[in-house]
């Protein structure tokens, strides 16, 4: 693991995400941590059933559509962006990484090992592993640039 150096710095921006003020290709890494319907944390907490229709799935995945475009704007060269959600939906997690697709084709998709099962261009955490919830994760890389890990 890397750990930061007195040289490497972490900036804190509070924003709406779909419209952040920040440099395009400014960022090495991006962590997208979308709000979502919740359903893989039905076993932790099953109030979120009831709380969650249909109508809020759409709504959700739209959002998580944008947030995704938006963050992979900000990777640079070389960089990497990374989208995970607490649900195993197909709208809140593959058909965002194929609306990602289309959008940036320009990123290279990485696969996740173990104990993520594969599942599209990505991974997931069936509640029953690990003892964990249920979530679904997707890593990217940005071809080019100078960042460890470049291809």
């Amino acid at each position: 693991a890397e750990r930061l150096g007195s040289s490497d710095r972490v900036q804190v921006v509070v924003a709406d995400g779909r419209a952040l003020p920040l440099r395009p290709a400014s960022a090495d890494a991006v962590l997208v941590d979308a709000p979502c319907s919740g359903i893989g944390s039905l076993r932790r907490r099953a109030d979120a059933r009831w709380r969650i229709g249909p109508d809020d799935v759409v709504r959700l995945a739209a959002l998580q559509r944008d947030l995704v475009v938006q963050a992979a704007d900000l990777v640079r060269p070389g960089g990497v962006l990374v989208y995970s959600v607490c649900t195993l939906l197909a709208a809140e997690t593959t058909e965002v990484d194929a609306h990602l697709a289309a959008a940036r084709p320009d990123l290279v998709a990485e696969p996740l090992g173990e104990p993520w099962e594969h599942v599209g261009r990505g991974g997931r955490l069936a509640p029953t592993i690990e003892g964990s919830d249920g979530m679904t994760c997707f890593r990217y890389r940005r071809p080019g640039g100078d960042l460890p890990g470049d291809r």
